[in-house]
């Protein structure tokens, strides 16, 4: 499955220039949950720039390159969810998803905000529940020190 999503992928960077490429979709959906939770930590960024060239052959310096022009785009999550379920099957979409729950795991602490967006984003999507869980269950499973205080608790509104 993996070279199929790099093989998409490094056919996508020959498209031509009417349509952004499919790298810069998936990028933004990760600079998405960074940015979830108010902070942009370093380690996510860093998981980031290791997801990219792990995945898809990104060098550092092209994964950062990427997280900024995906930081700086006003793409629309429409148009992001309809590329995706166009261009992947479910298998594949879980294991875009796995990527993205991969960052907020991160920093080791797992945020009310960021929650809610993979749970939103799978059903965008169109993950199943169950594959949705299995694959945070895997992810979670590599970081045995997760704070997960704030999972399940909105942040709460100060008001003066």
């Amino acid at each position: 499955m993996l070279n199929t999503l790099k093989q998409w992928w490094h056919a996508d960077q020959q498209s031509g220039p009417q349509q952004p490429k499919l790298s810069l979709y998936i990028t933004k959906l990760m600079v998405g949950m960074m940015s979830m939770d108010g902070k942009l930590d370093q380690r996510e960024r860093d998981e980031i720039v290791k997801l990219l060239g792990e995945h898809y052959d990104q060098s550092p310096q092209e994964s950062l390159a990427l997280i900024e022009k995906a930081t700086d785009s006003d793409l629309k999550i429409s148009d992001i969810v309809r590329r995706i379920t166009s261009e992947f099957d479910v298998a594949q979409r879980t294991e875009i998803l796995s990527q993205i729950w991969q960052v907020a795991l991160a920093d080791g602490e797992v945020d009310f905000l960021e929650e809610q967006y993979i749970n939103r984003l799978s059903s965008l999507i169109k993950v199943p529940v169950e594959a949705l869980a299995g694959a945070k269950q895997l992810s979670e499973s590599t970081v045995p020190e997760l704070e997960q205080a704030a999972r399940f608790q909105p942040h709460s509104a100060t008001i003066h």
